[in-house]
């Protein structure tokens, strides 16, 4: 906390104690920053013995508490609400609101200063440090991924764009990293390297899913082009298709650009298993990894659109009449194999001429 109350603790606290064994005890940066964030939890009763001791007054803490960090205030309300079983009404407010709502909710206390510590004692025991979050705040990539591991707790819930959807994963994960250790597992993808570690209950998960993760995400995929719209529509529709539906949090995440759509085409390559299956692949090739194959079979069906597109300039006065009977037929086709209808019918043509005609020529 950078604020008056952070002074205060350093005042009581000096970042260099005396000790009596070693009168001039040496500390790094890193050190103090440590001892301050352990020592933090003990503010309030500093201020306690001295409002008992009319040394101050609760308009004193107040004030200082006014002054108080955006993420800090946020925290300690969210707890509040929490404690009170009002989780919902841990809503997003503007700048200094959340330290207004948190200063509102003190003065109606019967305890106001006990139960400040009690809510910073919460937040030092249970809430995920802010350092954890970095990785992923700003990559949407691995904030889709994060919150596709967790797809079937917001699947209420709406995203639209990039900001919403980092700040609700981030969000969720500090103030409920209870919940992300006890379901992420239950979508956390067959990854080739899989890794184990041990360490504090709060961070031991996340750090965790961060390791596999980046370790185990797609990366043979330059031939995408992420500036190239019709190339983006096309793969998002290509893994969306009947068959397939690999595109992640569909209904919960709506991205706004291409450079998102783009993300999540990554992220939604980066949950397939990247272990080989004998099962999988083609009629004379198989041992493929689910995500190698789709990549593979991706990148040949827009090879063969784009050459098609290519050999076929599209025509504005053509129409083709199809019977109501095959027009689920054709929607199913059209949806599996990524071709418009023009380029469907057409394609169909070709390779119909060269199984009838083509090859009894040959003969």
């Amino acid at each position: 906390m950078n604020t008056a109350l952070s002074t205060q603790v350093h005042n009581v606290y000096p970042a260099n104690p005396v000790f009596v064994d070693n009168p001039n005890p040496v500390f790094d940066p890193a050190t103090g920053q440590y001892i301050f964030s352990k020592i933090i939890r003990f503010v309030a009763d500093e201020y306690i013995r001295d409002v008992k001791n009319e040394k101050r007054s609760i308009e004193d803490f107040n004030k200082a508490l006014s002054k108080i960090g955006e993420s800090d205030a946020k925290s300690l309300l969210y707890i509040s609400n929490i404690f009170q079983g009002r989780s919902w009404e841990n809503i997003s407010f503007d700048g200094d609101d959340y330290a207004n709502q948190l200063i509102f909710h003190l003065k109606y206390c019967d305890n106001p200063l006990e139960e400040f510590n009690n809510l910073v004692r919460y937040k030092i025991d249970n809430i995920l440090p802010e350092t954890y979050l970095e990785w992923f705040k700003n990559d949407l990539r691995c904030s889709l991924f994060l919150a596709h591991l967790i797809n079937h707790l917001i699947v209420d819930e709406a995203y639209k764009g990039r900001k919403e959807l980092i700040q609700a994963v981030a969000d969720f994960l500090r103030y409920n990293i209870y919940m992300f250790n006890k379901e992420y597992e239950e979508n956390l993808p067959n990854y080739s390297l899989i890794l184990q570690r041990f360490g504090d209950r709060r961070t031991v998960s996340i750090e965790l899913v961060k390791s596999i993760y980046l370790k185990n995400r797609t990366e043979n995929f330059d031939w995408i082009d992420p500036n190239n719209d019709q190339m983006i529509d096309w793969s998002y529709k290509y893994l969306c298709g009947k068959g397939r539906e690999h595109i992640i949090l569909k209904g919960i995440f709506f991205p706004e650009n291409t450079q998102e759509k783009y993300e999540l085409i990554l992220a939604s390559l980066d949950v397939l298993s990247n272990v080989d299956d004998p099962s999988i692949g083609t009629k004379n090739k198989k041992g493929f990894s689910l995500r190698a194959y789709v990549l593979f079979s991706m990148q040949k069906a827009w090879r063969s659109q784009k050459q098609y597109v290519n050999d076929n300039p599209s025509s504005d006065n053509d129409m083709v009449k199809i019977s109501t009977k095959n027009i689920p037929k054709l929607k199913e086709l059209m949806a599996y194999s990524g071709f418009t209808l023009k380029q469907l019918v057409n394609n169909s043509i070709e390779q119909m001429y060269d199984k009838l005609i083509a090859e009894k020529t040959d003969d």
